[in-house]
């Protein structure tokens, strides 16, 4: 059986929204650069044939201790407390509430 691909729908539209000055968007796209790097070093890639032209790209990962590391972690409806993952099936994966007590270490 096939592991679950955690997966990340990353948004580009709205990042520099806040900005206010060059150094704001210098900011923001170091932030970002620094946050990618980081999930490549943790093994998170590209999801294989995203659309990358859209304003969106989904990012996954096999390891839900990755996947909650790098915050892939939803709410869903009106139950703004549970953690989720989602898989690359459309699965809700409840958080287990012991890998959540490994965040706050």
């Amino acid at each position: 059986m096939e592991k679950p691909k955690y997966i990340s729908t990353w948004r580009n539209k709205w990042i520099t929204a806040h900005a206010s000055s060059i150094d704001d968007f210098i900011q923001t796209y170091e932030d970002l650069a620094k946050m990618f790097k980081e999930w490549k070093a943790m093994g998170i890639k590209l999801y294989p044939g995203c659309p990358t032209g859209e304003d969106y790209a989904e990012f996954y990962t096999e390891d839900m201790d990755v996947a909650i590391k790098a915050n892939f972690m939803v709410t869903i409806g009106e139950d703004e407390i549970t953690p989720y993952l989602i898989t690359d099936i459309g699965e809700e994966v409840r958080v287990p509430e012991e890998k959540l007590g490994n965040l706050k270490n």
